[in-house]
Formats: structure tokens, sequence, C-alpha cells
């Protein structure tokens, strides 16, 4: 699993103060890392940093997962995975894939991702003479882009969270875009949206 920058829990620290964060493990291994540097120890800050990271990546996996869709009747799941977008523009993003027979079904969720914005603009701006094979639709209170192939039999949906979260739909070898549909239909926008505004 790859993990969040340390330079991004740099700068987090530098706009909290200490005594916002909670006392728990992060909380010890930023104070090890501050007390370190302040004694000119930046090998011993690094690693204390990275330990932070490392338990700060973990928690914010778990807690995600509990937002990835459920998986569908009759198929199976694989474990959420987490990865740092540092190498893509930074921010963080959560996959999960689900398989029946030949048939897979990837579902991610993108925060705080340059193709978060990028994803918003082609969904408002989506028709199908300047996209060919995608569709704009509604899906609750969200608009969504659909892409279905039933030749290549794969397909894809994209649905934009507020500005900051994309979550995608992505499926091979299936023969009709409602197992898409009824994936993107499962995912939580609401909760996802709360949790991105601080809720729990």
């Amino acid at each position: 699993m790859r993990r969040f920058s340390v330079l991004s829990l740099g700068l987090l620290l530098a706009l909290a103060p200490a005594a916002e964060l909670l006392a728990d493990e992060v909380t010890n291994q930023v104070d090890a890392a501050r007390a370190s540097y302040a004694k000119g120890d930046q090998l011993r800050a690094l690693v204390a940093l990275q330990g932070a990271v490392g338990q700060l990546s973990q928690r914010l996996t778990n807690q995600f997962a509990k937002l990835m869709p459920s998986a569908p009747r009759g198929w199976d799941s694989g474990n959420p995975e987490a990865q740092s977008l540092d190498g893509a523009g930074g921010g963080l993003g959560v996959t999960q894939a689900f398989s029946k027979g030949d048939a897979t079904l990837n579902v991610s969720l993108v925060v705080d991702n340059p193709t978060v914005g990028a994803s918003a603009s082609m969904i408002q701006g989506a028709s199908q003479t300047a996209r060919p094979g995608w569709a704009r639709l509604k899906l609750g209170a969200d608009e969504a882009l659909l892409r279905f192939d039933p030749a290549a039999r794969s397909g894809e949906v994209m649905i934009v969270v507020g500005e900051r979260v994309l979550l995608q739909v992505e499926a091979n070898e299936i023969t009709k875009d409602d197992v898409l549909l009824d994936m993107a239909k499962s995912w939580n926008t609401a909760a996802v949206r709360k949790f991105i505004d601080g809720g729990s």
C-alpha cells in the first residue's frame, strides 16, 4: 500500500497546533518528530513522521472502506485498497474489486486530486456529439457520466461529489449497462459528502 507523502503531513502539522490534535498514536509520532527536529536530528524526525503517515493512512483507509458500495448479490468482493496519488497531483484513492465468473467490477473513490475537477468539467460539458459514447445522467441529486460498449463488453460510470471527490465504477465482461448503473446507484453519496465535510 502506498501512503501519504511526509511533506503533506508536515504541511498539516504546520497548520494545526499540536494541542488541537487528538492524543493518539499519530499525535505521539508527531510530537516525537517535533522533538527530534528541534534537536537537529532530522533522520529520527523523518522516521517518526513516516510512522505518523502510516497510522493516518491506515485510519483513513478504514474510514473510506466503510463508504464503499457492498458487493452485488452473487458477486465476490475483494478488500479495499488505498494509494497515495502524490505522483499524480496529490490526494488519496481507495479502490475495491468485485468479480462474478469472468465479469469484473472495480469501484474507486478519489479525493483531492486534479482528476476530480477535470471529471466535473467533463460531466458538465458532456454531450453525445462532443464526447461520443458518453451519456450524461442523473443519479439521485448527482450528475454522472455513463459509457457502455456492448461490443467490448465494458463500461464506466463517473460521479463527482462536491468539488473534492470522484466516484468511479468500471466494468468488464458485462453484457448490459444495468450492472454499472446498479453499482453506481449503490454509492451513498450523502455519506461521502458528510465525511469529506468533516462529519463522522
